[in-house]
């Protein structure tokens, strides 16, 4: 989680030094203080999936796979019921979006609702990039070969326009030198 916080941080913070999407009045200078946050707090929702389906290591059944992708959908249970905020109502609202979105793909075919283009939030736009990078650079039981980051990059560049959005593909591949 730390990991998909910083990256996706970074994309962030060179977008919005670069005004890339309009970054600075989008998110404002509230949301950049504490993004670094957001983003590490982007799978909450998998606080409702039981540790032992997380960390199967055999196939998944199709209602188990069904079962992890709800974490998107648990996220947004799991934020509302925050008692005390820690943030402020557009900050828990970005966060949302975030939380429930970042599997939603630049083609239609994402989850929980197959949001399109940018109809899905920018936040959750970004987390997607970082997320998927970290997932394909990270250790995993059920991996038979680590991925390499170059091998990494190469990847998330062939789902520009499918997976992602082809322009933060872009901001990501500049992002790179400080991962």
């Amino acid at each position: 989680m730390e990991r998909v916080g910083k990256y996706a941080d970074v994309m962030c913070r060179y977008m919005a030094e670069n005004n890339i999407e309009d970054m600075n009045n989008r998110v404002g200078q509230d949301f950049l203080s504490v993004s670094r946050e957001i983003f590490a707090l982007h799978d909450i929702g998998r606080h409702y999936i039981p540790f032992a389906l997380l960390n199967k290591v055999g196939e998944l059944t199709p209602e188990e796979t069904e079962f992890i992708r709800n974490h998107t959908v648990f996220a947004r249970r799991a934020i509302r019921s925050i008692y005390q905020k820690p943030y402020s109502d557009d900050i828990m609202q970005k966060w949302e979006e975030i939380a429930v979105y970042h599997h939603e793909r630049f083609d239609g075919t994402g989850y929980p609702r197959q949001l399109r283009g940018e109809d899905i939030p920018l936040g959750a736009r970004i987390c997607a990039i970082a997320d998927a990078y970290d997932g394909i650079v990270s250790w995993k039981p059920y991996k038979k070969k680590q991925t390499t980051r170059e091998e990494a990059v190469e990847i998330i560049k062939s789902e520009a326009g499918k997976q992602f959005q082809p322009e933060l593909v872009e901001v990501f591949v500049k992002c790179t030198v400080w991962f």
